[in-house]
C-alpha cells in the first residue's frame, strides 16, 4: 500500500485508509493468509516496496502464492523508477493481484 497515493481527488490519508480497508476485505473474502517475513514489522502490510524486496531477499522462502496490491497505480512510481527491482519482486510470487481490478496482473508458472 502506498500512503502517498491519491485515489481520485481524495486526501492521501483518506486514500490510504481506503487502500487498507479494500485490500483487507479482499484478503478476508479470499481467505488469504499473510506471510510475515519480518517478525518485527509493525503492520501486516508493506508501504515500501524496497523493504518488501529486502525482506524477501533475506528470508529463505520458496515462491509465495500471491502479492496483493490495492492497484498497480499505487505502485507505478516504483515500477517506473526501478523496473529491474519490480521484476525481481514479481519473481518471488506466483501471482500479483490488483484488488482494484480484482484480476491477476502477473502470473508466474514455475517450470
Amino acid at each position: 500500500m502506498n500512503p502517498n497515493y491519491k485515489i481520485e481527488d481524495l486526501h492521501t490519508n483518506k486514500s490510504f485508509a481506503i487502500q487498507k480497508i479494500v485490500t483487507h476485505k479482499y484478503i478476508v473474502e479470499k481467505n488469504i493468509s499473510p506471510v510475515i517475513l519480518n517478525p518485527y514489522q509493525i503492520n501486516p502490510y508493506y508501504t515500501l516496496p524496497h523493504e518488501l524486496l529486502f525482506n524477501l531477499q533475506n528470508k529463505e522462502t520458496g515462491q509465495i502464492d500471491c502479492l496483493v496490491l490495492h492497484s498497480l497505480e499505487s505502485i507505478e512510481r516504483f515500477i517506473y523508477i526501478y523496473p529491474e527491482k519490480w521484476l525481481e519482486l514479481c519473481g518471488y510470487f506466483k501471482e500479483i493481484i490488483s484488488v482494484a481490478s480484482q484480476t491477476p496482473v502477473w502470473n508466474y508458472e514455475a517450470n
